[in-house]
């Protein structure tokens, strides 16, 4: 195994561990579930083989769906974000932007085409959870209350991981 695959393994455990342990028991507010494992798949790099990108993301939502009882809700969400990506990307810029390497972050997108990207990524991935989390419209206010307030407060703590990790190589 090379040295970046082993980095990217850790990092991985990492953030499943970091959601897992502290952020599924964070009690905030009734209706804020911060969700910030999808930084995985967005993070991935960009020319990455497309049934691999599938694969990685139901895989990344199948455990989550495992360690919080969620009977799928997180492996469907993970999956429809992981087959979204490859348009968003391409949206953003070439594919071939020098690198086949290059991975989706504020340095090589710059500060407002990362945070576009991964808000409209999250916000799909937030929508698809917890709608299939609640499977009713019985209460869709609380339902929508739920998704803009999880969808703001995960995209703040991923853009925040994003300076953090990726803010002292500029």
């Amino acid at each position: 195994m090379s040295n970046s695959s082993v980095r990217y393994i850790v990092i991985i455990v990492g953030v499943l561990f970091f959601q897992l342990i502290v952020l599924n028991r964070l009690n905030i507010s009734q209706n804020i579930l911060p969700l910030i494992y999808p930084i995985i798949v967005l993070t991935l790099v960009r020319n990455i083989n497309g049934s691999l990108l599938l694969l990685i993301g139901f895989i990344l939502g199948y455990v989550m769906d495992v360690f919080s009882n969620t009977g799928g809700a997180h492996a469907v969400a993970c999956t429809v974000l992981a087959f979204l990506r490859p348009f968003f990307l391409s949206s953003i810029g070439p594919m071939d932007m020098g690198s086949d390497q290059i991975q989706p972050s504020i340095i090589s997108f710059g500060i407002k085409n990362f945070a576009v990207y991964s808000f409209f990524l999250l916000a799909i991935h937030h929508v698809v959870f917890f709608l299939l989390e609640v499977f009713s419209f019985n209460n869709f206010p609380n339902t929508l209350l739920r998704i803009i307030s999880s969808l703001l407060f995960s995209w703040v703590l991923i853009m925040a991981l994003q300076f953090l990790f990726n803010g002292r190589k500029r």
